[in-house]
């Protein structure tokens, strides 16, 4: 356990069960809690010391018995992580005075004085936006919701994203204009925050942007209306406070009604991508209107312990988020940041200080180091990743880590969140210190990257994902496979765009594993691609990872993601650090006859050399791929999609081609086999370095350059 206390999980019983849950220290002291919830978090620290725990049904229920006891340790180097009760908690926000969610205390000329003085080109900056905006018409009714039809997705996806759209301009400009005038009082911006605050508060929460028909925009309506109402305070008056209060109510008790409400459906399953983010907008929310709206008080007991409880359902303790990078740092945007630093003002809970927030650095370090031109598994893959979100996030972290990964990101963060961050940011003062190791793996959600040397930003890096995740939610059916990234060039690649989730091409290329470079066979069948969080099944497995500095090795399986099809399916990769060579091993097995197929993917034409070998380039990136087993292969490849894409809903407003060609090939057996093991070396840059291989059966000894390596059957 990294965490002091830890969190506590279990399976619910039925709805109206109580638990008791019980902690025995070795040799020591007995803790006992009650709770009606299927999770608890204890609001003290437990002495460093091994321990077992259980629970137990009470009342409905109490005929299953209780748990088995498991053991955990609490490290004497264990990061303590306190979240007082909920009573200490509200108390304590029932007599704060407002803004309460922005980091000043009661001194708010203190404040102002700061971040006037200290970021005053920010202010400047933001003052001229805001007024560009203000000479846009009023705000009209909203686009109407397009039903979902068969051959009218596109439609449909336009539509949700026109009335988010229509809400963001507008909730930014509220939030612009509220958070200014707290620290300028000028009198212009008093009067656009009203004007817009009370446009956004008049529509309709059950039409167009209502929570049923677009959540995104219905909670952006009501925090931006919660952040404006705790910054302005009785600068308000009192019908447009009317007017406020009441959209918020509604849209946070659609939130509550959705995850917490009724049968309380995010107590048994968590896995919603949308859900999570709502369910942080709620604690946000919550906190931010107790003693002004008195349900807020119920939201803020069922939703913010929970939340900070499990801030992410992708990853566990160590951080990762296996829901696709992409989404990982879209979540930076709307829940993560800006609803932690009001959260942080509002009750002192700093989750920046969460072992499994200082984790998700150490993620994004890896996965997305500085430079990085590409997101990673999952939707949204092939979009350049948003520096400017990833260093805010880090810039609020006290560490050498975080200082270092600042110090190398050349982007600005946001106006708004940037103004209303901690002065000075945790960051500031602290010395700079570069990751420790060049490769990492998040054990958790079975993510490996491989860097040649991290802090170079023309490096090599690889990146191997085999996930218990499986192909859910915002994950496809791409276990064991793998991406190559070359002196800043995508080389090779994830395949395929994200016009918008479920369309024709997400389901019929882009999900599917032959649109990765992963393993499929007879005609591109590949892994099993269930979606529900029930049937998470398809899956892979981690199961070695190890590396000395020369030489980086990982293993995964993903047999259970071919559901049967395949007896066997799994992959090893080596990359040889001082030759900037890898070595991909694949061992496949299946009980009927099959036709094998060795997928690669990338921006360019494959150059075919001669039988097995082929090179790629992408500017002055270049790799040269050869197929050492077996010899009966033969490669072919096109740029067509099985499902051509459209241009993404979000992407409308640019010009030219946001689908370019992409080009896929294929290495495939000649002829149908029970079992067949692919060797592959891949020489980045094509420097012709030396391999040696003698007969592969008997001898299963490759020499590359000055390396050997030994590939166990």
């Amino acid at each position: 356990m990294k965490q002091n206390p830890p969190d506590f999980d279990w399976r619910r019983i039925n709805l109206s069960a109580e638990y008791q849950l019980v902690v025995r220290q070795e040799g020591g002291k007995r803790y006992e809690w009650r709770t009606s919830r299927n999770w608890y978090s204890p609001s003290i620290s437990l002495p460093p010391g091994k321990y077992s725990w259980q629970v137990r049904p009470i009342g409905a229920g109490n005929e299953v018995g209780g748990s088995d006891w498991r053991q955990f340790t609490v490290p004497e180097d264990a990061i303590p992580f306190v979240v007082p009760g909920n009573e200490d908690l509200l108390r304590e926000l029932r007599d704060k005075p407002r803004p309460r969610s922005l980091l000043g205390g009661r001194d708010e000329s203190k404040l102002r004085s700061l971040v006037l003085s200290e970021r005053k080109n920010v202010v400047e900056v933001l003052k001229n936006q805001i007024q560009k905006k203000m000479a846009r018409p009023a705000l009209g009714a909203p686009p109407k919701k397009v039903e979902r039809k068969v051959g009218k997705e596109a439609d449909w996806a336009n539509s949700l994203f026109a009335i988010r759209n229509y809400v963001t301009g507008e909730a930014w400009q509220l939030r612009a204009a509220a958070l200014l005038w707290q620290l300028t009082r000028d009198p212009i911006l008093l009067a656009e925050a009203l004007r817009t605050g009370d446009a956004l508060a008049a529509l309709d929460p059950n039409g167009p942007t209502g929570y049923k028909s677009q959540d995104q925009a219905s909670r952006d309506i009501a925090i931006a209306l919660a952040s404006a109402y705790d910054w302005l305070g009785d600068a308000v008056p009192v019908e447009s406070q009317k007017l406020w209060l009441k959209s918020i109510a509604v849209r946070g008790q659609a939130i509550y009604d959705d995850l917490l409400g009724g049968q309380r459906r995010f107590d048994v399953s968590h896995y919603d991508s949308h859900g999570w983010t709502n369910l942080a907008y709620l604690a946000d929310l919550s906190a931010l209107m107790v003693g002004s709206l008195p349900e807020s008080e119920s939201w803020f007991n069922d939703s913010f312990r929970f939340y900070i409880h499990t801030v992410s359902p992708w990853g566990g303790e160590e951080g990762g988020w296996a829901n696709s990078s992409a989404y990982a740092i879209w979540s930076l945007d709307l829940g993560i940041i800006p609803r932690w630093d009001s959260i942080r003002a509002a009750t002192g809970v700093n989750i920046y200080n969460k072992p499994w927030s200082q984790g998700f650095l150490k993620y994004f370090v890896y996965f997305e180091p500085p430079s990085s031109p590409i997101q990673l598994f999952g939707d949204g893959a092939e979009i350049p990743p948003d520096f400017s979100l990833i260093k805010g996030f880090a810039s609020r972290q006290d560490n050498p880590l975080a200082a270092w990964y600042v110090l190398n990101i050349d982007k600005n963060e946001d106006l708004i969140r940037h103004l209303a961050a901690p002065i000075p940011l945790p960051v500031e003062g602290v010395s700079p210190e570069p990751p420790e190791t060049n490769a990492i793996a998040f054990r958790d959600i079975g993510w490996v990257a491989m860097h040649s040397a991290i802090v170079d930003p023309l490096r090599t890096s690889i990146y191997f994902r085999s996930s218990p995740y499986a192909a859910f939610n915002h994950s496809h059916a791409d276990n064991n496979s793998f991406v190559l990234v070359s002196r800043g060039e995508s080389l090779l690649i994830d395949s395929g765009y994200y016009d918008w989730y479920g369309s024709p091409h997400d389901k019929q290329w882009y999900w599917r594993t032959k649109a990765h470079n992963a393993i499929t066979f007879d005609g591109g069948k590949g892994q099993a691609e269930k979606t529900g969080p029930e049937k998470m099944t398809a899956k892979g497995r981690l199961t070695e990872f190890h590396t000395n500095g020369k030489v980086d090795f990982t293993e995964g399986d993903a047999t259970p993601a071919y559901e049967g099809a395949l007896q066997q399916a799994r992959r090893r990769l080596w990359y040889l650090r001082d030759e900037n060579v890898l070595i991909i091993h694949d061992s496949l097995r299946s009980t009927t006859p099959r036709q094998f197929e060795w997928n690669i993917h990338a921006l360019n034409p494959f150059e075919i050399k001669e039988a097995g070998s082929i090179g790629v380039k992408q500017k002055a990136a270049r790799a040269c791929i050869n197929m050492l087993q077996p010899r009966a292969i033969e490669f072919t490849q096109n740029n067509k999609f099985d499902a051509p894409p459209k241009k993404p809903p979000s992407r409308n407003d640019q010009g030219g081609n946001a689908t370019p060609d992409q080009w896929h090939g294929r290495f495939q057996t000649k002829e149908r086999k029970a079992a067949v093991e692919f060797l592959v070396v891949v020489d980045i840059d094509c420097k012709n370095t030396p391999i040696k291989m003698e007969n592969f059966e008997s001898n299963r000894q490759i020499k590359v350059g000055n390396e050997s390596i030994h590939v166990a059957k």
